[in-house]
């Protein structure tokens, strides 16, 4: 069956449907007789062609979750917001594959309403705006939130709203760029967080805001990019125990890294990108002991293979990209027990499966 007829048939003589999957398929446009899908939850269009949708989405006041990742679709026909039931949001398109840019992909642009739907669970990627940062407290039910293209003049108020969101969990915050300043001195939540991303610089009091200093040591993920910090990193991130995973891209404008030893006892994921100052790496004996995938990438300054290295015996993947010819060397020449451990590819192409 062609996939014109297989997409007619899907959406006219399917009046039942509860689920529907079109994820990857070549497709630009979803037909009117969407809305007759009445009986519609989840729907997904990732990774598809699909630039607007028809008026009638509107009719599918049951559905739960609509997904539209990677696809081209950044903005809702009027009465959109008439879908109370609605749980899960996931809408971004991607603009840089490479990931080497603050703003790798662009959001969703707030349509009128959405502070009403208030059943919504995961809501990613919005963009700020100042109406909707100071309604986005409306949104109780939240566990998850991606904004992006955050200003200065958004933080205050995004902080107080934030503060309202009782069953949060997942929380990623970027900046509209990267002369933009993320101000949350402030911030302050009323339970912990299992995943926080933040994108952008941080102003100075950010590290002891009072999240940090309340919740800060029960968080499982952090994500840190172009934050500029100029504090003792590591000896601040050890603070973080319980961490399992933590990515740092062009976060930091020293020159060492030192993992002393017991230090992120739980870590099992690091990411350490485009370093762009640090030059030497030192792992002393007991840290890192739960490690199991480490990816080092353009961090050109550093020639030599970090000392201590062989102490991470838990390590099953290791990759080490886009590095000094002098550091590639010196790996390539290092002892037998090194080899063994450490693996070096050209390119390993990075994926990104959306902020939350």
């Amino acid at each position: 069956m062609a996939l014109s007829s297989a997409s007619y048939f899907i959406f006219s003589e399917s009046k039942y449907l509860a689920v529907l999957e079109l994820s990857g398929l070549p497709i630009e446009t979803i037909p009117y007789s969407v809305g007759e899908l009445f009986n519609l939850r989840y729907l997904c269009l990732n990774d598809t062609n699909v630039k607007e949708f028809p008026k009638s989405i509107t009719k599918l006041l049951n559905l739960q979750t609509l997904s539209l990742e990677r696809t081209q679709l950044l903005n809702f026909p009027r009465g959109f917001s008439n879908l109370k039931k609605l749980r899960h949001l996931l809408v971004w398109k991607l603009v840089d594959a490479t990931y080497k840019s603050l703003n790798n992909w662009e959001s969703l642009e707030p349509f009128e309403g959405l502070w009403n739907l208030k059943e919504l669970q995961s809501l990613c990627e919005v963009r700020a705006t100042r109406d909707f940062v100071s309604k986005l407290g409306n949104l109780s039910q939240l566990r998850s939130l991606c904004i992006t293209y955050v200003r200065s003049s958004h933080c205050a108020q995004l902080c107080n709203s934030l503060s309202k969101m009782q069953h949060l969990t997942r929380l990623h915050i970027r900046a509209m760029n990267e002369d933009e300043v993320l101000l949350l001195d402030d911030l302050m939540l009323p339970n912990p967080l299992e995943k926080l991303d933040l994108l952008g610089q941080l102003s100075k009091g950010t590290l002891e805001s009072p999240f940090f200093t309340t919740h800060g040591n029960e968080l499982l993920q952090l994500e840190l990019s172009r934050c500029q910090l100029t504090v003792n990193l590591v000896a601040w991130l050890s603070k973080l125990s319980n961490l399992t995973e933590l990515r740092l891209t062009r976060v930091y404008t020293g020159q060492q890294l030192s993992f002393h030893a017991n230090c992120f006892p739980n870590l099992k994921k690091a990411l350490l990108w485009d370093l762009q100052q640090v030059n030497q790496i030192y792992i002393q004996e007991g840290a890192l002991s739960s490690l199991q995938y480490l990816h080092i990438d353009s961090l050109m300054e550093l020639r030599d293979v970090p000392t201590g290295i062989e102490f991470l015996r838990s390590v099953k993947e290791a990759y080490f990209t886009m590095m000094h010819s002098d550091f590639v060397r010196n790996l390539r020449t290092g002892k037998g027990c090194l080899r063994n451990l450490l693996t070096c590819l050209e390119n390993p192409a990075p994926t990104h499966n959306g902020a939350c």
